[in-house]
């Protein structure tokens, strides 16, 4: 058991039964403009269109989603992304198996076709021994407005509890394309600087959770290459509160970012960089339960990236999952 002055929450809304004393197998997945509807595209930007998914797509998000672990089982808590609707979400974790939990950005469940957005969700599978404690947690300032009008995504939190440990875990989808920029505070308007704007945000979410004595998960798409930066930069000073306008504010960081080593290899990542930009923010003392060895990238076989479009029908993020043990 760690010890950090821990406040306690005195409801408990959800319970995911039973407890037990396995390991707690954690997972994040950006599923790339999952819609409910099969032959719909999510959303048309920029002359972009996502993918229509057929039902054999659905089938194989279905296997993928109970194969999180590196022993091929299904994570007990995931951080998801790019998530259209709640009709979405909830079809692929259907609620009598998980416990859901939606963007506080999402609004609707009927888009036009062509007319959605995306968005972050938690899912937590019921019979994980994982509680949800009290209210939501959402990191709703992460929401702030790009140059070209459109909004970022916030971010969405729950507060949890396994083995009597009280964690906060936030699944967040950051400003893409900065994604090896080292100092984005000096970065004028634009996608870098978009990205400046969330970060006091995000600073804030965890301070918060730190005054109710909450240590800290953040998990998702951060679409930045902390390991090719050597974990250095503003975004990454500023998650470890140092400030990165002040010289020679270095610091031992707060946090370890899962993986550490391992490259990116997902298959319908082929041509990009192998640097990853899906991750896990784990704060000390908790990141002391990380199971050495445990972090995976669960990759398409050949055959189904082929029977799915080519992998558009999956996604062009693998799941990755890591896996804590409490004492």
């Amino acid at each position: 058991m760690l010890h950090r002055h821990f406040i306690p929450f005195v409801t408990t809304v959800l319970l995911a039964q039973p407890s037990h004393s396995d390991p707690l197998v954690l997972g994040a997945w950006n599923i790339q403009d999952l819609h409910h509807q099969k032959g719909v595209h999510l959303r048309d930007f920029d002359g972009f269109l996502s993918v229509k998914r057929r039902t054999e797509d659905f089938e194989l998000l279905e296997k993928y989603r109970d194969l999180f672990g590196r022993g091929g089982q299904p994570a007990d808590v995931i951080a998801l992304q790019e998530i259209g609707t709640r009709a979405a979400l909830e079809r692929l974790f259907a609620p009598s198996e998980y416990i859901t939990i939606m963007s506080p950005r999402w609004e609707n469940d009927d888009a036009a076709p062509g007319d959605g957005d995306v968005y972050t969700a938690i899912t937590v599978r019921r019979d994980s021994g994982v509680s949800v404690i009290g209210g939501a947690a959402h990191a709703s300032a992460l929401e702030v407005l790009h140059t070209d009008g459109r909004p970022t995504r916030a971010g969405t939190g729950a507060i949890l509890e396994f083995e009597g440990q009280q964690f906060a875990f936030l699944s967040v989808h950051l400003k893409s394309s900065c994604n090896g920029t080292r100092n984005i505070h000096r970065s004028p308007p634009g996608d870098c600087g978009t990205l400046w704007l969330q970060t006091p945000a995000l600073r804030a979410w965890i301070e918060d959770m730190q005054s109710r004595g909450l240590p800290v998960i953040i998990a998702g798409d951060f679409n930045r290459r902390f390991r090719e930066m050597n974990f250095e930069g503003s975004l990454w000073e500023t998650i470890n509160g140092i400030d990165p306008t002040v010289e020679n504010g270095v610091a031992d960081p707060n946090f370890v970012a899962l993986p550490q080593t391992t490259p990116r290899l997902c298959s319908t990542r082929k041509g990009s960089s192998s640097q990853p930009i899906d991750w896990f923010l784990v704060e000390q003392p908790l990141a002391r339960t990380f199971v050495q060895g445990s972090y995976w990238e669960r990759r398409w076989t050949e055959d189904d990236r082929s029977a799915a479009q080519g992998g558009r029908g999956l996604s062009d993020h693998c799941p990755i999952s890591i896996t804590l043990e409490f004492e």
